[in-house]
Parts: C-alpha cells; sequence; structure tokens
C-alpha cells in the first residue's frame, strides 16, 4: 500500500500481521521516486509508527523558513539541538566517565547535560517526522522546512554525520503522513470490522448459525 506520492514523497508499506494492539509488516519511504530504505522487509511496528508521526501532524502546516542559500549542515544541527538530540560537533565522552565519582567530572558532564537542556526550544526548529525507535535507532532523522515556494526535507541515517537534502512541492509530506494515520488504529479497525460483518450476518465471532434449524 501506498500513503502519498511516490514522484515527491510516500509510505511503503503492507499490513501482513496483527492482533488487538499491533499490527506489523515491511515498511519504507519514497522520496523523489526512491526508496530511502534499505530493510524495507522487516517487520515493523505499522501503528507505533503512525502515532509518533501524528505528533508531527499539527505542526506540518506551519513550517519554519529557511532562507535562500541557507547551510544545509547547520541547519540540521540547529534542528537536533533544538530538539534534544546530540550531533557530532558535540563531544564524545568514555562510558566510564558517567560511573565516575571525581569532581571535576561530574561537574563536566552536569555542564554538559544543562548546555543540551538550554539547547532545546519549545516548539524546536523544524518539524520532525519522528517514526518509532524502529527507525530512529539505525540512525535516521528526518526535518520538515519551508523555503520559498518549495518545501525541504532534511534527513540523515547516521544521526546527521551526513545530511541530505530534498525539495518537495509544498503539501506532499503532510498528505503522505494524513493517508499513512489511517493505519495508527488499523488492529482496532480490523477488529470491529470483523464484528460488524458478524452482527450483519447474524453471528457471533466463533459461531455459525446452523441452516438447519436444529
Amino acid at each position: 500500500m501506498l500513503a502519498g506520492n511516490s514522484i515527491n514523497f510516500a509510505f511503503w508499506y503492507d499490513v501482513v500481521e496483527g492482533n488487538d494492539s499491533f499490527c506489523f509488516g515491511p515498511f519504507n519511504i519514497f522520496v523523489n521516486s526512491q526508496l530511502l530504505l534499505c530493510n524495507s522487509e522487516d517487520n515493523f511496528t505499522l501503528n507505533i509508527i503512525a502515532s509518533d508521526l501524528r505528533r508531527s501532524f499539527d505542526r506540518l502546516d506551519r513550517l519554519d523558513e529557511l532562507e535562500p542559500g541557507f547551510d544545509v549542515d547547520e541547519i540540521f544541527e540547529k534542528a537536533m539541538h533544538t530538539h534534544g538530540y546530540q550531533t557530532k560537533s558535540d563531544p564524545v565522552f568514555p562510558p566510564s566517565w558517567w560511573a565516575h565519582s571525581d569532581d571535576r567530572i561530574s561537574k563536566l558532564l552536569d555542564l554538559f547535560i544543562e548546555i543540551e537542556a538550554e539547547r532545546r526550544t519549545d516548539p524546536p526548529f523544524g518539524v520532525e517526522l519522528s517514526m518509532y525507535v524502529e527507525i530512529s535507532d539505525k540512525g535516521w532523522r528526518f526535518f520538515l522546512f519551508k523555503c520559498g515556494s518549495k518545501e525541504v526535507l532534511l534527513c540523515s541515517n547516521d544521526w546527521g554525520k551526513t545530511v541530505h537534502c530534498y525539495e518537495l512541492p509544498p503539501g506532499e509530506v503532510r498528505y503522505a503522513v494524513e493517508e499513512f494515520l489511517a493505519v495508527e488504529h488499523f488492529p482496532k479497525t480490523q477488529s470491529l470490522g470483523r464484528q460488524e460483518a458478524c452482527e450483519r450476518s447474524g453471528t457471533s465471532e466463533g459461531n455459525t448459525v446452523s441452516e438447519s434449524g436444529e
């Protein structure tokens, strides 16, 4: 199934398994007619991805404006920081430091935590297309902006070390997200559909009506 227009932006998915709470299946993203994810055959939790995207939906018609000639890496880093993420320019502390009792190390870590908190803004810069840990834990981040008559999608699959920039017609991302949100309540919808079908036929789930009348 396709949510959106694959020529510009779309989500490709297929519900192959489900229960009362979740639905699963392959998932991928089309941008400019090309698939972004290389593991579309994985069993993604589709309705949770949709629930994550719903958090972005209301802001998709109020995008931050970028000036022409913007610096892709600079904009992406600012978006990451205001959303509370670390970037390639941030220091990397050895894991052992977080368990260290040295006062100097503790003060340094506390200072960095304060800096991270100060960088966050409400609302953050850029609309993030958040798609659950199944995608974000692989390093993917997506931020949407506006620049003149176009929308600009900045994305990275390595936490911002390499940033890709796509210009898209206005409204294409919002349209794709809106269509994909139908998956959010898919298990409940399927359950209700089965119940309604049984009611129409005069049966209950797990039972049949005997034609013989016995």
